[in-house]
This record gives C-alpha cells, sequence and structure tokens, in this order.
C-alpha cells in the first residue's frame, strides 16, 4: 500500500479498529504499514525458512522461545528480531506487560507497541514514540530513526540516550518487587551470557578448564553484584549517587557509544567499582585488584569493536531498565532460589529459601531480639555471636543484622562504626555457593546502607564481612578443635597449630583449587582458631546457631562426592563421631547394617559443636526428625545431652518454591527446635506446639502460634523423650490417640517373638526370617522367563500378579550373582515358601506371595517362612486398620513425599495379640479368613466358562450378553455359558480389557483375573474385626457371618480410624462412627 492508502484505509476503518485488533482490525492495518514499500518494506516470511537466512520479513503469531505467542514478529536479521503486539486502537497500555514478556525470551531486548495510530519502538523498558502522522507525514525523519533503531550499535546508543535532551525517549519505570518473573529471568540470561562470553573471548587462556570456570564465575557474580548495589544506591538518592550516575555516567557512556570510543567504556565501569569500594565497602578493593587485572587485560585485547565490551554494557543496560528503589532482601532469597535451579537442574542440593516470616520467627524463639541483644551486650560484648553454617543468600544474617541495628542505631557517626564493629565481629555465614556468598554480602550491606552513607557522614564498611565459601560447611572445621577423634590424628593437629599451620590431612581436601574473594583465608583461620582454645585468641564459638540446613539424603551425598562423605570413605572421618555425636548408632543398640542419616543430621550435630556452653541452636528441618529410624542417634544425642527447650511442628507446607510463578508448593514437612547446650535436669519438661490449620498462610501460622491461636500446647517431660528415642511422632498426637496406643501396648507382646529364632521355635515350630532384599543389579534385569521372577507390587491386590522380569538363581558368580547384603539372614527368606512383602516406601498393603521371588536391595522388604498358617496370621495383622493407625501415626509425617516402613520399622512398632486359650478360635478363624480372602485373587475367567471346546485362538471381540460370553472373530460367534456370577463376570471384563474394544488371545482370556471385590471388602471388614478383638481382649461368644452385626457396629474411636477409604476396594468405611473404645453389643 501507498502513504495515500494508508491513509485512507485509516480515516476510513479507524472507529472500527477501537473494538477489533486481530482478522481485518488493527493487526490487518498494521500488516499493511510494515509490507508498504515506502516505509518498512518488510515482506511476509515463510514459516520453513531457518532463521539465519531471515532477512527483513515478518512472520504473525510465531512463538518465542518461551512458547508465548506474539501477534507478528520482524526479523531484520537472525540477530535482531523485533516481536509487535497490537491493541485496539486507544488502548496501547493494554499491551505493555505482554511486550515486556516477549522480550525476555531475546537476548536483545527489542520490540514494538501499537495500537495503529501510536506506535513505540522498545529497547527493554526504554522507548521511542511516533504516532501515525508523523510516520505518514514525516516520512523521511522517521525513516531516519528506523535505520539507525535496527542498526546494532544503536541497541545501545538509544539506551543511554540523556533523557533530559530528547524528550522524545521515554522510559517504563520498572520496579524489582512488581516484575519479579522478568527481573529472574533477564538475571540468569545475564549470569549465564556474561560468564560464557569471558570463556570463549579467551580472557583466561593458559588456565585449566576448572579454574577458567571458576574465575568467570567470580567476576561474573562479582560485577553483577557490585553494579546492583550501585544501582540501589542511585535509586534510593544516597549521597550524590543519582546526580552523578544520571548527569555523568549515562552520558559519558552514550558520548563514547556515539563516537565508537568502546574501550573506554570498560575504564567508566571500573571507575563504578572503584566508588563502590571506597564509599561502601572497602574489602571490595582487594577484590578490584583482580578485576582491573583482567580488565586491562581486555582492554589491550579488544580490538574496539563493539562486541567486545557488550557483556559489560549488557550488565548496565539491566541495572538501569529496573528500579532499586526500597527494594526488600527478600528479593535476593528469590535470586537465590532461580538461580540454584538453573545451576543444578541436574543435582539435588536440597536448599529452599526460608520465607523472611520463618526467619524472623526463629530469631524471636531463641531471643535475638534487639531488647535482649543490647541487655546481653551491656553485661558481656562477647555474648551476641551468631552463625548459620548454611547460609544461602545471607536471609537469617540480614534479619540478625537488622536486629543489631534496632538494638543500638541512632544514625550517628559514632553509632554506625560500633553497629559495623558489633556486625564484623559477631555475624558469620557459611555455603558452598560462590554466588550465594556474594548475595549474603550484599543482603548484608544493603541492610547497613543507610549506616554508610547519610547526608552528615560517609562511614565505608573497612572489614569483610565474615561470610565464607566452603566446600563442605560440615568437613570445614574436622581440623579444628571441635573434632574428637583419634589420638593420632590429635597429635599431628596439635603439633600443627603450635607451627601455626591447618594440619596438611585436610587443608589439601578443604582447598578450593583457586584463591577465592569469598573465601578469605585469613579471616577463615582466625574463625576456625577461635572456637578452641588458643592463647593468642580468646575461645568463642558461638552464642546462637541458627538456619536452614539443606535436606538431602545419604545416598545423594554419595553421589555427589560431598566432601564429608568422602572423608568418611578414605577413614579420615567416621559416622560415630561427627563433632561428638554418634551418627551410627546409640549406646547398646549397635546397627547391624550401614544407618544412612539425612545431610541436616550432620548439621545438627556442627551446630552444636559450634555453641558455647549454655548457647542456643534453632533449626527448621524436616518432621522426619521425629520418625526416620537412622535419626534415633540424633534423637537419642539431643534428649540426653542438650536442653531441648521448644519443638513446633506445622501441619501446612512451610516452603514455597520462589520459582517465577512463586506458588509451588515444597513437599517438605517442617519442624522448628530450639535446643540449649547444656545437660537438661531430671524434670525438665520440653514445651510442644503442634499448629493445626494447613491451609493457613505463612505469615497467619507464625502470627496465630505467637498469638497462642489454632495450636495444641503441652509440655513432656525430656526424659520422656529419652526413653523413647526409638520415635517421637508421639509428641503430636493426641490424648485419645496415646489412651488408645497405651492401651494397645499393654494388651500386647513384642513382635520379636517371630523374628527371635529361638523363641520362634518355642512358639510356633519354625523360623520367620525379616529381610530386605539382595544385592543384585536391578538394571541387568532379564525378560525371559528364569528361576525367580522380579515383582512389580499393585495396591489393587493382596497378592502379586505383576513381574517386572526375571533373575537366575545364581549363587556362586558370574554377572546374576545373588550377593548377599549385611543385613541378610544367608539366603533363607530366597528359600522360604511363603513370604509377606512390602515396599519400602510409601507401602499401601503387605502382600503375600507363593512364588520365587526376589529383588533388589531395600526397595521392598519381606518375611519368609515354612509356616503357611502361622505367616498368613501375620499378614492379617500387618494389614489390619489397627497396624496401618500405628505405623502411620509413628511414621508418617505431614507434607513428605515419602512414608518409609523398613524391617526396623516393624519390629518398633508392631505389636502381636497375646493368644489364650480362650482367643485362639479367634485366631483360627482369622486364618481360615485370610486363605479365602487371598483366594479370591486366585479365581480366573476359565473358573467359569468352559473353553474346553473352543479352538480359535484369537478374537476381535469379547462381550456379555445374558448368562453367555459372546467371542467374535470376523463372521463367526461363539457363545459359552457363564456357570456362575454373570454380572461380576461382566463387570470384571468391561474394567480389564473394555467391552468390544480389544483384540486378545484365548489364552490371555483364560487366564484374566475375576475378583469379587465386594466379597473381599466384606472379608477383610470381617478379618479387621477380629485381629481388633484379639487386641482388645474382647471376648465373642459366637464367631461367623452370622454375627457380623454383632460387633461391627462399635468398635474404636474416630481418632482411629481418620483414614476411611479402604485400601481394596476404594469405598468409604462409615461404620466406625463411635467416640470411645467400646464395643457395641447387640441384644
Amino acid at each position: 500500500m501507498t502513504i495515500k492508502e494508508l491513509k485512507n484505509k485509516w480515516n476510513k476503518e479507524k472507529e472500527t479498529y477501537k473494538i477489533q485488533e486481530v482478522g481485518s482490525g488493527v493487526k490487518m492495518f498494521v500488516k499493511d504499514v510494515l509490507q508498504s514499500e515506502e516505509i518498512f518494506a518488510l515482506k511476509k516470511g515463510l514459516k520453513s525458512t531457518v532463521l539465519e537466512k531471515r532477512k527483513n520479513e515478518f512472520l504473525e503469531e510465531e512463538l518465542t522461545k518461551g512458547q508465548r505467542k506474539a501477534d507478528i514478529v520482524i526479523y531484520i536479521s537472525s540477530d535482531i528480531i523485533i516481536p509487535v503486539q497490537i491493541e485496539k486502537y486507544q488502548n496501547i497500555e493494554a499491551g505493555t506487560k505482554q511486550l515486556l514478556n516477549y522480550q525476555a525470551d531475546l537476548d536483545k531486548k527489542y520490540g514494538i507497541l501499537t495500537d495503529g495510530f501510536t506506535w513505540r519502538f522498545y529497547n527493554n523498558n526504554i522507548f521511542r514514540e511516533f504516532n501515525l502522522n508523523q510516520i505518514l507525514d514525516e516520512t523521511e525523519l522517521f525513516l531516519e530513526f528506523w535505520k539507525e533503531y535496527i542498526k546494532p550499535e544503536f541497541y545501545y546508543l538509544l539506551f543511554f540516550e540523556p533523557f533530559g535532551q530528547l524528550q522524545l525517549i521515554k522510559q517504563e519505570k520498572l520496579s524489582v518487587e512488581q516484575n519479579r518473573q522478568m527481573f529472574f529471568e533477564d538475571i540468569t540470561k545475564l549470569i549465564r551470557g556474561f560468564k560464557n562470553k569471558l570463556q570463549v573471548e579467551g580472557y583466561f587462556n593458559g588456565l585449566d578448564k576448572k579454574t577458567k570456570t571458576k574465575m568467570a564465575v567470580e567476576l561474573t557474580y562479582a560485577y553483577i553484584i557490585q553494579f546492583i548495589l550501585y544501582k540501589t544506591l542511585v535509586d534510593n538518592d544516597f549521597g550524590e549517587f543519582k546526580n552523578e550516575f544520571e548527569n555523568k555516567k549515562v552520558e559519558a557512556i552514550h558520548k563514547c557509544l556515539k563516537e565508537k570510543r568502546y574501550k573506554e567504556i570498560l575504564g567508566i565501569i571500573d571507575g563504578i567499582s572503584a566508588q563502590i569500594s571506597e564509599n561502601i565497602y572497602k574489602p571490595f578493593k582487594k577484590e578490584q585488584e583482580f578485576i582491573r587485572e583482567k580488565l586491562l587485560k581486555v582492554y589491550h585485547s579488544v580490538e574496539n569493536k563493539l562486541s567486545d565490551v557488550s557483556p559489560w554494557l549488557d550488565i548496565f543496560v539491566f541495572i538501569k531498565k529496573y528500579n532499586f528503589a526500597n527494594i526488600e532482601n527478600e528479593i535476593f532469597g528469590y535470586i537465590y532460589e532461580n538461580y540454584l535451579k538453573e545451576l543444578y537442574e541436574e543435582e539435588e542440593k536440597g536448599q529452599y529459601f526460608t520465607d523472611p516470616a520463618v526467619v524472623n520467627f526463629m530469631l524471636h524463639q531463641i531471643g535475638f531480639t534487639p531488647e535482649e541483644i543490647k541487655k546481653r551486650y551491656e553485661t558481656d560484648k562477647n555474648s551476641i555471636s551468631l552463625i548459620d553454617p548454611a547460609c544461602g543468600s545471607g536471609t537469617f544474617l540480614y534479619s540478625a543484622v537488622d536486629r543489631i541495628i534496632k538494638a543500638f542505631g541512632n544514625y550517628t557517626e559514632e553509632k554506625s562504626k560500633q553497629i559495623e564493629e558489633i556486625v564484623n565481629n559477631n555475624i558469620f555465614g557459611l555455603d558452598i555457593d560462590e554466588f550465594t556468598i556474594y548475595l549474603a554480602e550484599m543482603n548484608i550491606l544493603m541492610r547497613m546502607l543507610p549506616l554508610i552513607i547519610t547526608e552528615k557522614y560517609n562511614n565505608p564498611v573497612d572489614k569483610k564481612i565474615k561470610v565464607f565459601l566452603t566446600k563442605d560447611s560440615i568437613a570445614e572445621f574436622l581440623d579444628t578443635g571441635l573434632r574428637n577423634t583419634m589420638q593420632d590424628f590429635e597429635m599431628e593437629k596439635t603439633k600443627a597449630m603450635m607451627e601455626g599451620k591447618l594440619p596438611l590431612i585436610l587443608r589439601r581436601e578443604l582447598d578450593l583449587g583457586y584463591k577465592s574473594y569469598v573465601r578469605e583465608e585469613s579471616d577463615l583461620e582466625e574463625l576456625k582458631k577461635s572456637v578452641e582454645s588458643t592463647p593468642e585468641i580468646p575461645r568463642r564459638r558461638f552464642d546462637y546457631v541458627i538456619g536452614n540446613p539443606p535436606y538431602i539424603g545419604y545416598n545423594e551425598c554419595s553421589k555427589q562426592r560431598v566432601l564429608i562423605f568422602e572423608l568418611m570413605k578414605q577413614g579420615k572421618a567416621s559416622l560415630n563421631n561427627i563433632y561428638g555425636v554418634n551418627l551410627h548408632s546409640i549406646p547398646g543398640n549397635q546397627k547391624k547394617y550401614a544407618p544412612k542419616p539425612n545431610l541436616y543430621a550432620f548439621f545438627i550435630a556442627l551446630g552444636i559443636a559450634l555453641l558455647k556452653d549454655n548457647g542456643k541452636l534453632c533449626y527448621i528441618i524436616p518432621q522426619t526428625i521425629l520418625t526416620a529410624g537412622d535419626l534415633d542417634v540424633l534423637r537419642y544425642h539431643l534428649a540426653k545431652f542438650t536442653t531441648i527447650e521448644k519443638i513446633i511442628t506445622f501441619s501446612g507446607k512451610m516452603f514455597i518454591g520462589r520459582g517465577l510463578k512463586q506458588n509451588k508448593l515444597v513437599a517438605t514437612s517442617s519442624l522448628i527446635f530450639v535446643v540449649n547446650k547444656k545437660m537438661p535436669s531430671a524434670l525438665h519438661k520440653v514445651e510442644i506446639i503442634n499448629y493445626k490449620n494447613p491451609d493457613d498462610s505463612i505469615e497467619e501460622t507464625l502470627q496465630n502460634i505467637l498469638a497462642g491461636k489454632n495450636v495444641s500446647k503441652k509440655e513432656i517431660l525430656q526424659e520422656k523423650l529419652l526413653q523413647n528415642v526409638a520415635n517421637w511422632n508421639f509428641i503430636k498426637q493426641s490424648k485419645e490417640f496415646l489412651d488408645f496406643y497405651e492401651e494397645y501396648q499393654r494388651n500386647t507382646q513384642d513382635i520379636s517373638i517371630y523374628y527371635e529364632h529361638i523363641l520362634a521355635e518355642k512358639n510356633f515350630g519354625s523360623r520367620f526370617y525379616f529381610d530386605p532384599g539382595y544385592d543384585i543389579d536391578e538394571k541387568k534385569i532379564k525378560q525371559d522367563e528364569d528361576f525367580y521372577k522380579y515383582p512389580k507390587l499393585d495396591k489393587d491386590y493382596f497378592t502379586i500378579k505383576k513381574w517386572q522380569g526375571f533373575w537366575p538363581n545364581e549363587r556362586s558368580g558370574g554377572q546374576y550373582k545373588i550377593k548377599l547384603l549385611q543385613a541378610n539372614q544367608e539366603y533363607n527368606l530366597l528359600d522360604s515358601p511363603f513370604k509377606i512383602v512390602w515396599s519400602y516406601a510409601n507401602p499401601s498393603k503387605f502382600h503375600f506371595t507363593k512364588e520365587k521371588i526376589i529383588w533388589a536391595r531395600n526397595q521392598m522388604y519381606g518375611i519368609g517362612s515354612k509356616n503357611y498358617n502361622e505367616l498368613l496370621y501375620l499378614f492379617a495383622i500387618l494389614n489390619s486398620k489397627i497396624i496401618d493407625l500405628i505405623l502411620k501415626s509413628n511414621l508418617k509425617s505431614e507434607n513428605e513425599k515419602n512414608y518409609l516402613c523398613s524391617i526396623t520399622s516393624i519390629k518398633e512398632f508392631v505389636r502381636v495379640p497375646k493368644i489364650t486359650e480362650d482367643s485362639q478360635s479367634i485366631k483360627n478363624e482369622v486364618i481360615k479368613y485370610t486363605e479365602e480372602l487371598l483366594k479370591l485373587e486366585e479365581k480366573k475367567l476359565s473358573d467359569f466358562v468352559d473353553f474346553s471346546k473352543v479352538m480359535l485362538q484369537k478374537f476381535d471381540k469379547v462381550l456379555v450378553e445374558g448368562n453367555e460370553l459372546i467371542l467374535e472373530k470376523d463372521d463367526e460367534k461363539i457363545k459359552l455359558t457363564i456357570k456362575e456370577n454373570q454380572d461380576l463376570v461382566k463387570k470384571s471384563l468391561n474394567e480389564i480389557i473394555g467391552l468390544e474394544k480389544q483384540k486378545i488371545s484365548l489364552s490371555e482370556l483364560k487366564d484374566l483375573p475375576i475378583i469379587d471385590y465386594e466379597k473381599q471388602q466384606k472379608i477383610k471388614d470381617y478379618i479387621d474385626d477380629l485381629v481388633f478383638a484379639l487386641y482388645f481382649n474382647i471376648r465373642l461368644e459366637e464367631l461367623g457371618w452370622v454375627h457380623e452385626i454383632t460387633f461391627v457396629d462399635k468398635i474404636v474411636s474416630r481418632v482411629m480410624f481418620e483414614s476411611s477409604i479402604n485400601p481394596a476396594s476404594g469405598m468409604e468405611d462409615s461404620r466406625i462412627k463411635t467416640e470411645h473404645l467400646v464395643i457395641l453389643k447387640k441384644d
């Protein structure tokens, strides 16, 4: 279209453009403008054209990298890509957010937003605006702009255009808080792009790959952190920073770009870094030496090309794009979590950002309040030290500094210096991730800015903030007196200390392999010496240890080669002495297998060791501390050697993934505990707080706890916790349940009568083998039939009907050799003719089998025996509602992904009824009906239909009509009589193969399971009632179905059976409604 034609079309159609943007609306007009030879002269492209060959064309409804669909995407070249957002006439503002989202998918943030009349040409959040009259009437001037706009150098030039000189340039104010998603995407791309650019351009040639990567990473972080800090000063109007930035720095960069003096931009950037270290944080100066050296190297190596300085310009563009006014420290937690996901997408780091509300709540629990801080400091200046050994982005440290400032701050220069000294001497943090340490340092600096720069004085921080990069916080202190270990190692350590050196045995392992600004060795060595009794430095340790330690399983830590786990493999550390805590076994109960405590257990051991006597530790950890079998060691140590002040459990999820959408709940149960490092008194009581409402927000939950709302509070003697180290889940239970549990324990006997062979042979004339699986490589499972079957447990069956594959019976050698685990009782479980089997993780039921089966390690557990009847009885006990309640109450935590049930759990919590002469008949009835229950799962279609006269082997359709099974093949129909239970057969066929839908063979048809689930459920309910009678010594005058009502209308409190879904049938059980532990007998 010509310009004249475009004018006519606009004048004719503009009113309709107010209500229509697609089809014949504004979008059609915009395409006409883009294709006009007198203006943009773009052609409509083909979908099939590869990106590298696209030039001066556009596509409609094009998906961006983030799967966002732009109205139009213009391709000037493969590097200059411009998304176009089109809105209805006079509704242009509606498209601002969407256009910025499109930009997030592009390396260079171009974009056009138009309503047909107003045209905005974006560079990031800055735009130049033209109206249609200017484009059509002053076309030459507009085209001059357009030609410049699509030049690579103009991308930066426009961005640094001084606003005061060119009023046509406008800027969208993008606050970080209101544009988190965009901010996260931009900073992630910036980090990755800058880091890669430094390596690609060869700035670290001559170094090995690991060192090169680390240096590139550190340089990247240093710039981004310093520039965010700098822009925070600008946007919050500290001193002369704002005036200098807008009137000097931006103008200088613009001039260099305009005159193509690109190398000089590096000098401006260097000046900003120097300004930060001079006015805010002097320790940056040391880092600047490294950075300046690299900058000079870059300066001499570049050829005055824009591409050579573009990484630094991109950082500048990034900070200029966003407004950091009133930024809260929480944002750095969000950066932290998103960064971690980006960096460790294939590794589990077990790190979660702690909500500031949780942080402040925990500080309150240990008394780290402004009032208490001031009081303690006035009494003893060395009584307010605090460390977070897994500090992440410094959320706990930020809040601790905030409280110190509130305790002492009146913003005089004298107080400012005092606070800086207090913070430097008392706030410490460690973490394994370099970027998060930078964030933690900046977090603290952000909070201290009002003390550093004021209108009256400038008081830069002189000393390095005490946050340290470490390979592993747990291993970090093994070379200090915190470690109580072998005498020969102690001798070597003592000798090394006398020489003023750390022991070489660990110095090598702790060495990062390169020098890092965030691991200041002299400061770290001073910290480590101070936790010991040395003449030159007062013995420190800490008054407070606080944090949210990482939650990672033992095997994953080993796989990731976490240093403490490597040292244990090498014999340089031992699980039975992690800073004085035995994480292997408790006294008198040595584990016969290799325990695998979660990583957070190691952090608890370290935290206790770091405390002074009478110091306090507060962690937020999973509720598995209450239930996990391998954490009995921690329960023992805490109950025996510390004073537990408080345990707070939550029924809701206390961690929300701080991802881009910020709404993903983290499947981790939560518990906060506070301990004091002193021996407990005999009558000390632990305060237990259970928060009841799982639907409240984190903030509401914590406020309600402080106000005493929606909570269950009680006090438990710590001695009782020591007596019950096997499991602490009882602290969450109601009085009704605890009464029931006490009755359960009183009326029963230990299950050891089965697993202790002497007792079993005496009582039952046979042995029962409680074992895990065997040491085989499940990746080598054979698909061809062999001696053993590898089971696939199915919650729909009590027996085992599905198989993953097969395994040969090889015990002497070869790749299929069945090796024994430490916990195996030879091959006795394998050779047992009858077995009970269940899944270790989230068992829905216990299964019974007569098959020859095998499985790997602890994926499943089993009980094997030759005693068929007794194993049937044990199977009924384990599947009873009583035992289901007992196990879940003791082992399951709210919000945890997995409920784990091991052999140890069964031995610990399952007790069996005492069988007397009077109750033997009930036990016999249990065995009889348990066998009947299992036999129902053996029924096949061939038991209901006679297939003996059928010769055809495959059929197209299978259906039931009346009492006949009809098999169809081509045009032939075979009718077979269903001998009994026609409705069950029809229902089963429909569920299994789908009537008239699937081809099936004769052999498959014969073997189809026909299970009467309704009858099976009735039998299961009857068995459960009989088991209940056995557990609580209830005499039954008669047995059998006719008397079902007699004790079905009955039984225990609602507390017992809150979960009313029957696992076999999925049907709701509404029978159990009474409130008390009674049996209601029928007249």
